[in-house]
């Protein structure tokens, strides 16, 4: 797939027309990662998104258990990105200067499209009406992820919940 065809495939720029689409393209650095390696750490500040062009990545969370005066981190898997799946990942350090709310590593050879906050930020205000059709789609994006995790919160809390009433 073309990087043309790979953005309009992505879900936060399929509102753009060919103009936009280009004017994007033009702001993008493609980067390669090797199988295994992290693109992005939970808890780092985060100043880029990235788009999957080839290969496939997952995205994890460490989870930290305590038992006392000991404690357990694990690596949670919460998705896996195939390039076909069109998806942005990283997308929150476009709005925010937070740290990164989970890692990233690659799970094959990988090429990905990265967009940088600045560039974005000046893009947007240079072409506002594209600004609002992209803004909007991340809205979108993040509003479904945070349906999503309340509805995980309510299945843990219930599980946990009738676990501890046994």
């Amino acid at each position: 797939m073309s990087p043309v065809e790979i953005i309009k495939k992505t879900f936060i720029f399929n509102d753009l027309d060919e103009q936009e689409v280009a004017d994007i393209l033009k702001i993008t650095t493609q980067k390669r990662f090797s199988k295994g390696e992290v693109i992005m750490q939970e808890g780092r500040e985060g100043d880029t998104m990235y788009i999957v062009v080839d290969g496939n990545v997952e995205v994890s969370k460490t989870l930290t258990m305590k038992m006392g005066e000991e404690s357990t981190e694990r690596e949670k898997i919460l998705t896996r990105f195939k390039a076909e799946d069109g998806v942005v990942f990283g997308e929150m350090s476009m709005i925010d200067h937070g740290n990164r709310s989970t890692s990233a590593v690659s799970t094959t050879d990988c090429i990905l499209l990265e967009i940088k906050r600045a560039d974005f930020l000046d893009l947007i205000e240079k072409r506002p009406q594209m600004g609002v059709k992209i803004l909007k789609r991340i809205a979108e994006l993040l509003a479904s992820r945070v349906r999503q995790s309340s509805q995980d919160v309510i299945r843990l809390t219930t599980a946990l919940s009738i676990a501890l009433s046994s």
